[in-house]
């Protein structure tokens, strides 16, 4: 089984399609109390539906009269989004009200398009003090113990040192500093120190350049002539996207969608190039 953070690494998480600042705020809000609004979700329409999308940065305005923030971006640039009372917001995992929202404040947020706006379904309020990044290795610097990560939600690069409490993983077993080499994809938790420096308590290497994995599922989509591939995950609903030569792969299978597959490929750092395709079921 591949995470589903391994595609989002290698294709480009749809969020980034989502960087134009946001329409004007909704006309019709509750009436206000104190600072906040006086959230009712029974005035509410249902949460917009859609493509959710992972979105991450530093919250440089913030107004709680229009519930409207303005978000910087980890990679640069400045987002708006809207929230309400139908918006989650979670702090180390327990749920807060709008009211803890802070200029400063790094967020992820969980985002769907309603209508030209964007809005936030769920908040997160990242630990100032602690973190998770995914990405895929830049660089190990053995001298200084430091690894340089391109990070997914960031757009940029992150460095964090190795100490001698890290623990680095692969498939749930231990392994040598040395298997980060560049183009692997990684999970990393870390902390800082009174300086701000993170610091990497465990590091999960999710794939390395030349490693082979299966994917099965339903062909969501495909383009012989680009040599392409998305195969939908059923029990995940994740989609894979994989590159293929038709030339190297002589197939008369049909290859229509929504048939069932089955693909082994191969990972070279960029993303994964199937070097066998299995018909399970062809659609009907």
């Amino acid at each position: 089984m591949v995470p589903s953070v391994v595609l989002a690494v290698c294709i480009g998480l749809p969020w980034q399609a989502l960087m134009g600042q946001a329409g004007a705020a909704p006309q019709t809000k509750q009436p206000v109390v104190s600072e906040v609004s006086a959230h009712d979700n029974s005035g509410l329409p249902p949460v917009p539906q859609g493509t959710v999308t992972l979105f991450g940065g530093t919250i440089r305005e913030l107004d709680q009269v229009r519930d409207r923030i303005v978000i910087q971006a980890f990679g640069g640039g400045d987002t708006t989004m809207l929230f309400d009372a139908r918006t989650n917001i979670y702090r180390d995992g327990s749920k807060v009200t709008a009211a803890a929202l802070k200029r400063g404040d790094r967020i992820y947020a969980d985002t769907v398009l309603d209508g030209k706006n964007i809005f936030a379904r769920t908040i997160r309020l990242q630990n100032q003090s602690a973190g998770q990044s995914n990405g895929q290795v830049l660089a190990y610097d053995p001298a200084r113990k430091e690894l340089t990560v391109r990070d997914t939600i960031a757009a940029g690069s992150v460095r964090l040192l190795l100490d001698p409490s890290t623990v680095i993983l692969r498939d749930d077993q231990p392994v040598s500093v040395q298997e980060l080499r560049a183009g692997s994809l990684v999970a990393i938790q870390f902390r800082t120190d009174g300086k701000g420096q993170g610091i990497a308590n465990r590091v999960v290497l999710l794939a390395s350049p030349g490693a082979s994995f299966v994917f099965a599922g339903r062909l969501a989509h495909v383009d012989e002539r680009q040599g392409l591939l998305v195969v939908t995950d059923p029990r995940d609903n994740q989609s894979y996207e994989l590159s293929f030569d038709p030339a190297a792969i002589h197939t008369t299978l049909d290859l229509s969608e929504g048939a069932e597959i089955t693909v082994t490929a191969r990972f070279n750092g960029r993303g994964y190039v199937a070097t066998a395709i299995t018909l399970m079921r062809s659609h009907q």
